[in-house]
């Protein structure tokens, strides 16, 4: 696939597009919230118990404890140096078993996460990041995107996106191997290099007929992962078992739980849903990406972010304070530009 070939192909698709396309159709709805509000940064007042709201850079384990333990993942937090032995009692005194999951501290989109199966290499990955997170793998079929807004002055909240996150797989002919499989198709080609370095030796496996192969098991796009409309499973009961959840997180009243679940029936029952991950008012709504109308994309940010806009009011009105625009700099500085 030749670089035009692949730049037309991504053209053509606003889920490859530079995320700032998304959101600069949405500026008028940003500079209406600062009208509104009377405060630039407005947003940042949004989730009072996340830094700048969760606008970016903050630190997932600060906001994995604001979650019920019954809810999330098991995990530890590492920020020092440790021998393999150190490692392999951690993980014994915390009922830690492999597979684990390893991530940044501090990170967005994917980047630095990995799944690993050694001792071996949870070491090595300590030398590469020196503030991450160990967390249980869990071996759920259901991997998803819960985006759940609430106003501060009423007493529920509602599920307003559901993104279903589907792998990078390739479905199997019985004789084709996973490279040949890979760019036989349009997409997943596009993933072929990431895949011959991540795992070289999964490109000579041949797949039965029929079987869907996963390629990679990271649900994030970076990684090849799809990201599907589950909107169609929003119902009475969801709103009413996040808004449970939610009136538990305090100070929170807008994001998305990434989360594992068997199955829609136990996601809106609230029976063993297994959170990994909360994000903030960045937090977009996933199922946009499902490549319906680009259009519909852009109606569907802007409904969300006069969401975000409500909240805001109706919390600065309550006392909360905005992130002082010098601070905001200062972080925005320190995040993008001293890493």
């Amino acid at each position: 696939m030749s670089d035009l070939s692949i730049f037309r192909y991504k053209l053509t698709r606003y889920e490859f597009w530079p995320w700032y396309m998304m959101f600069i159709p949405v500026l008028p709805v940003y500079f209406y919230g600062v009208f509104h509000t009377r405060k630039l940064l407005y947003f940042t007042a949004v989730n009072p118990s996340i830094d700048m709201g969760g606008f970016f850079g903050e630190k997932k384990d600060d906001i994995l404890q604001l979650i019920p333990q019954e809810y999330k993942v098991n995990g530890i937090h590492i920020t020092d140096a440790k021998t393999k032995n150190e490692f392999l009692e951690l993980l014994s005194a915390n009922n830690l078993s492999f597979p684990l999951v390893l991530k940044p501290n501090v990170g967005e989109r994917g980047d630095g996460v990995k799944i690993v199966r050694t001792i071996d290499a949870v070491v090595d990955y300590a030398q590469e990041e020196d503030d991450f997170l160990i967390q249980e793998y869990i071996d759920f079929p259901l991997e998803l995107g819960v985006l759940y807004s609430k106003l501060p002055n009423e007493r529920g909240g509602v599920v307003t996106s559901i993104t279903e996150k589907k792998f990078l797989s390739v479905k199997g002919d019985g004789s084709s191997d996973v490279e040949k499989l890979l760019k036989a198709h349009p997409r997943n080609r596009l993933y072929f290099e990431l895949v011959k370095a991540d795992f070289p030796d999964r490109l000579r496996i041949i797949p039965k007929k029929g079987e869907e192969y996963i390629v990679h098991y990271i649900g994030n796009h970076v990684k090849g992962t799809q990201f599907l409309n589950g909107n169609n499973h929003i119902s009475e009961q969801l709103h009413d078992t996040f808004s449970k959840l939610g009136k538990q997180v305090d100070g929170f009243f807008y994001g998305r739980y990434d989360l594992k679940v068997r199955n829609y029936k136990e996601l809106a029952e609230g029976k063993d849903i297994k959170i990994f991950e909360l994000n903030g008012v960045s937090a977009e709504p996933g199922h946009i990406y499902d490549m319906s109308n680009v259009f519909k994309a852009y109606r569907d940010l802007s409904i969300h972010w006069l969401m975000i806009i409500k909240i805001s009011d109706q919390n600065i009105k309550k006392g909360v304070k905005t992130t002082p625009l010098s601070q905001f700099i200062k972080q925005v500085k320190a995040h993008f530009f001293n890493n």
